[in-house]
């Protein structure tokens, strides 16, 4: 509808709805209880042990490897066993790709995936199975053509700019648009664009649109680093205020 902005609607549907849990989800986190108190330390010992033995077959790879307690110890910190972290750098490829091969080729999901690492997250239902197929998929693509060297190291500038109006007005006072993202230069945002990592926002609704962040954003999306609030797989337009 050229009248009514349907994204908006959804927006403003979703800060309306009520976050309570339904019954169902009540009584499985329940059942989950339960099943702790009587099997817990049982199902986490055996899941601990399934995820040291995955560790160690991904360390033997390649291009692969997986910090470990050993690897922790003297730093000040100690590592929960049940995140797998895959740092990938020697495979010339970033985290997001490998992320992106995973889910496509091998129905994988990993939690989170940075320029040089991926995250997969076991919990109490994770068996010896579903992590030998992480590993295993791990192992093919170890075998596949190493990528060129790439400068990944990401420079996260200074940046500033103005906030030119109250986040309030900007919601509910003014229309938006979507313009692309270097003619956004100049505009006033009308949504927040957070990149991960750092996981802070360059912009908020309400603030100006500057060239320094624009070359930042841009720089972003050469990295296939993932912007939250980027509504396509690439940040190619930027919503605005329309008019002020």
């Amino acid at each position: 509808s050229k009248i009514i902005e349907m994204s908006r609607v959804r927006r403003i549907v979703s800060m309306l709805q009520t976050t309570s849990p339904n019954y169902a989800t009540l009584a499985s986190l329940d059942l989950a209880r339960w099943q702790m108190v009587r099997d817990g330390r049982k199902i986490l010992d055996r899941l601990i042990q399934n995820c040291e033995r995955a560790r160690a077959r991904i360390n033997n790879l390649k291009n692969y490897t997986c910090p470990t307690r050993i690897t922790m110890q003297g730093r000040g910190f100690d590592l929960d066993t049940t995140k797998i972290t895959i740092n990938v750098t020697r495979t010339g490829y970033s985290g997001h790709h490998i992320s992106e091969l995973l889910a496509r080729n091998y129905h994988i999901q990993v939690d989170a995936a940075d320029l040089f690492n991926l995250i997969a997250i076991t919990g109490t239902g994770t068996d010896k199975g579903d992590l030998d197929k992480l590993v295993s998929a791990l192992e093919e693509l170890d075998h596949m053509k190493q990528g060129e060297a790439q400068n990944w190291v990401l420079n996260i500038p200074s940046l500033s700019t103005e906030l030119v109006m109250n986040p309030r007005d900007v919601f509910l006072l003014y229309r938006s648009k979507r313009v692309p993202l270097r003619k956004a230069i100049g505009h006033i945002s009308a949504q927040p664009l957070t990149p991960y990592p750092p996981g802070i926002p360059v912009l908020i609704p309400g603030e100006r649109v500057t060239e320094e962040i624009v070359d930042y954003l841009e720089d972003l999306n050469e990295r296939a680093v993932r912007v939250s609030g980027q509504e396509a797989e690439e940040l190619k337009t930027v919503r605005v205020v329309a008019s002020h």
